[in-house]
């Protein structure tokens, strides 16, 4: 009677030892829904990774990747819901070529917004936002900066604004276009001058706010929302964790599951 309970025994826990090991080759063997380099179908790739290992850094901006004969969208699928941005290839070519290439290489895969400031904008782009750690979200990026794309009088900038922007290091480019930083703009979030990286916001707020025309002159602008601006709306009107800080965290994880880029 013992031997056979035993047996029994050891077989269920060979059934349950085998099903785990089903389920660890399966989770390894796939991609993945939320992240094609960090965590797999059931996410335990993410328990034998350290959270050093989820940060994809660079050695130095990229290459050009883009066919500057061609437009191109990009559908930035959250776990709110998706919404499209047309790239402004024309008027900022470099950062939509950086924006490209990390898409390409799967960089914002399970990044989450990190910083949602309501009737302002809704900010992401960091994988430290991968890590266990809250503290260090807004401070990554790629490994590497590059320049602004920003011409000054193309956005009707007065003296005096110009001369603030001058002060503060900042450069104007006569050789392009600049679109205005308006309602639904998408641009480069940045530290300074020339520090472009990764993180990028959208502005939820109205094209007259003070703040956001502000920040004109600043901030590369290289797309618009095209399509789902309801999605915008839900993911900036998410509940924070204190609306009154410059950085105010989502209380919800916000991901951004998969970007795709389409060219026509």
């Amino acid at each position: 009677m013992i031997k056979e309970n035993k047996d029994f025994f050891l077989y269920v826990l060979g059934i349950i030892g085998l099903f785990i090991l089903t389920l660890l080759l399966l989770d390894f063997l796939s991609p993945g829904t939320i992240s094609n380099e960090a965590c797999g179908l059931l996410n335990f790739k993410c328990w034998f990774k350290s959270d050093s290992e989820k940060i994809k850094t660079y050695n130095s901006s990229p290459q050009m990747v883009i066919d500057t004969n061609k437009e191109y969208k990009a559908v930035i699928k959250t776990s709110l819901g998706d919404f499209e941005v047309n790239l402004f290839k024309e008027n900022a070519e470099k950062t939509v070529n950086n924006f490209v290439f990390l898409v390409n290489e799967n960089y914002y895969d399970g990044v989450k917004f990190h910083r949602i400031v309501k009737g302002f904008i809704i900010q992401t782009g960091d994988r430290n936002t991968l890590d266990s750690i809250s503290d260090n979200d807004g401070q990554g990026g790629p490994g590497y900066t590059f320049e602004d794309e920003i011409n000054w009088e193309s956005l009707d900038l007065s003296n005096a604004k110009k001369q603030q922007l001058e002060n503060l290091g900042y450069l104007s480019d006569a050789g392009i276009i600049s679109k205005h930083l308006v309602q639904w703009s998408i641009a480069m979030a940045n530290s300074g001058p020339d520090t472009n990286g990764s993180q990028f916001f959208v502005v939820t707020g109205s094209s007259n706010d003070q703040i956001v025309k502000g920040l004109e002159g600043r901030h590369t602008v290289f797309g618009e929302v095209s399509a789902g601006f309801d999605v915008v709306k839900v993911i900036n009107n998410v509940q924070v964790d204190n609306p009154n800080s410059d950085s105010p965290k989502p209380t919800e994880d916000i991901v951004i599951n998969d970007i795709e880029i389409q060219e026509k």
